[in-house]
């Protein structure tokens, strides 16, 4: 029985860490790929066609797009090509998309600036970033005074 669990859950956790597919990404995250796989390209391109393998990281204003060779020449159209299958070679390629913007892709065996050129991501939130506003930051319970003090008691209260 013991067994039975242990290899269940083994191909349970085989399962969810496979990537997403292509196909199954919405609209917004399929028009972000597709930029990344047009910048990895133009970047790092090499000779082999760069395309998508999964997204690594994501937050409201910031996606990162993971980009494996494939057995397809670079002459291939910077577009996602399902025929070309990925292959686990270098150049594997990292690719921000940033606050609305693709930034220059990198090699994945830059961590440090990848992880780097993410921070700044995160911590450039715009203004109208969803992230930058706290429900119910305007509650009345929620008001501080002057000195930068929770105000006690019934503020509207008469």
């Amino acid at each position: 029985m013991r067994g039975l669990l242990f290899l269940l859950s083994a191909l349970f956790l085989l399962e969810s860490t496979k990537g997403i597919k292509y196909e199954e990404l919405d609209e917004r995250d399929r028009k972000i790929v597709d930029k990344a796989i047009e910048q990895g390209n133009k970047d790092l391109g090499q000779g082999k066609h760069l395309d998508f393998y999964i997204i690594a990281n994501r937050d409201n204003n910031m996606l990162n797009v993971i980009l494996r060779p494939t057995k397809c020449a670079s002459a291939t159209p910077s577009v996602h090509q399902k025929k070309c299958k990925t292959q686990n070679k270098r150049p594997q390629v990292s690719c921000i998309y940033c606050n609305g913007t693709m930034e220059p892709c990198l090699l994945l065996k830059e961590i440090e600036k990848i992880k780097k050129k993410m921070n700044e991501c995160l911590s450039s939130r715009s203004v109208n970033s969803p992230k930058s506003h706290v429900i119910g930051a305007a509650h009345t319970m929620l008001l501080k005074g002057a000195n930068k003090q929770q105000e006690i008691g019934c503020l509207g209260c008469i």
